[in-house]
């Protein structure tokens, strides 16, 4: 069935998801604190006065510190050390880092996953664990491997298909 969903629903991004795309280079090694605000929003605007809470050194220092790990529990742990920052928000800072491995954890996904057997936990998609986060990103880069695409272009199509079928509220 996952499949079918992959194949059916085109992969785009909005504007606003290109404009962020393009603020951030493979090579930059941190983020600015403008940059950081506006992932962040797009992410999730609800916690924007924390968000602004954190300084401009503190933001360069922890995603420098978090871009150098190898190990993914320590980047997105490290990224949550921010002010405001959760699980989802902190795996959108990292999709924006590198699209081609990390995908953005998010309810409409995880819902897909659930309602496919793929995950048998956290039905509602909310309140997400470092397990689950890791579990997510490893089914969700499966499912790019087998697919051809990547985990971004799996995520979205995901998202989209779960907002095009949605009954009833997200929440």
């Amino acid at each position: 069935m996952i499949d079918e969903i992959l194949k059916s629903i085109d992969y785009k991004e909005d504007d606003k998801t290109l404009k962020i795309f393009n603020l951030i280079k493979p090579e930059d090694e941190s983020l600015s604190k403008s940059t950081l605000i506006k992932i962040l929003k797009w992410k999730s605007p609800r916690p924007l006065r924390f968000y602004n809470e954190n300084e401009e050194e503190n933001i360069r220092n922890i995603t420098a510190l978090a871009f150098q790990q190898n190990d993914d529990r320590l980047k997105i742990h490290i990224l949550t050390a921010l002010k405001g920052v959760n699980y989802p928000s902190a795996s959108a800072i990292l999709m924006f880092k590198n699209p081609e491995y990390f995908p953005v954890l998010d309810i409409r996904v995880w819902k897909q996953l659930y309602k496919n057997n793929l995950v048998s936990v956290n039905p509602r998609g909310i309140g997400f664990t470092l397990d689950q986060w890791i579990s997510y990103i490893k089914i969700i880069r499966s499912l790019a491997k087998q697919n051809s695409m990547s985990v971004r272009e799996v995520e979205k199509k995901l998202f989209d298909y779960d907002k095009l079928t949605q009954e009833g509220n997200l929440y």
